[in-house]
């Protein structure tokens, strides 16, 4: 028996740190290629810092039995069925998965449109590379808290981590993770379409296994 009780967990508050690099990247920066001026890197730095004071990052994870699996599926606990080969064979050495979910926060998203709409597009560029990386940060700090919690069973997480939309597994699991984890209680929406509301959420999938000795 593992010591997690089974509940969903959902962490109000997560401090991120996103780095400099992922967000030029998103910007379409190019390592030896791209060259900012002194002005140039200045307002993207300042914009930066700017943008993560607007971010208020939250998540929520949830540890599942895999009851059933076959070469193109994985069955749950609870019944649902995520179908998608490449999730299967990145789950082929797990008994269990980690359903994960964090957002950037409705403020970040809201000041984004503001400023494209008041004719800063530039810094709104800026702000929604920070918001994209701030959530996939929310990520890797759950992650983190997870290996503490799983260390101590002898587990880990799997390094991978799929996300609904990403390869075969289509987008229409958004909605299974979303009701899985009861994601209205972060404040999240999701819409017909699969989408997620505030835009700056992201959702991912791994799997747990045994640290080998």
């Amino acid at each position: 028996m593992h010591q997690y009780d089974g509940a969903v967990k959902y962490l109000a508050h997560i401090t991120v740190a996103p780095k400099r690099r992922r967000i030029l990247v998103r910007l379409g920066y190019q390592e030896n290629m791209t060259i900012l001026d002194d002005d140039q890197s200045r307002f993207i730095d300042q914009a930066m810092k700017q943008g993560l004071l607007l971010c208020q990052v939250k998540g929520a994870f949830g540890r599942f039995r895999i009851v059933r699996r076959s070469p193109s599926a994985t069955a749950l606990e609870n019944g649902s069925v995520f179908e998608s080969a490449a999730l299967a064979k990145m789950l082929n050495a797990s008994d269990e998965v980690v359903l994960m979910a964090s957002t950037a926060g409705k403020e970040i998203t809201d000041r984004i449109s503001a400023e494209i709409d008041q004719g800063n597009p530039t810094l709104g560029v800026v702000f929604d590379a920070v918001a994209s990386q701030a959530a996939d940060a929310g990520l890797d700090a759950i992650a983190v808290i997870l290996n503490t919690m799983l260390r101590k069973e002898g587990k880990r997480l799997l390094r991978r981590r799929f996300s609904p939309g990403y390869g075969d597994l289509s987008l229409h699991n958004q909605r299974t993770i979303f009701d899985l984890l009861s994601l209205e209680r972060l404040s999240l929406e999701i819409t017909e379409t699969m989408m997620l509301v505030p835009e700056k959420s992201v959702l991912a999938i791994t799997g747990i296994e045994g640290i080998k000795s």
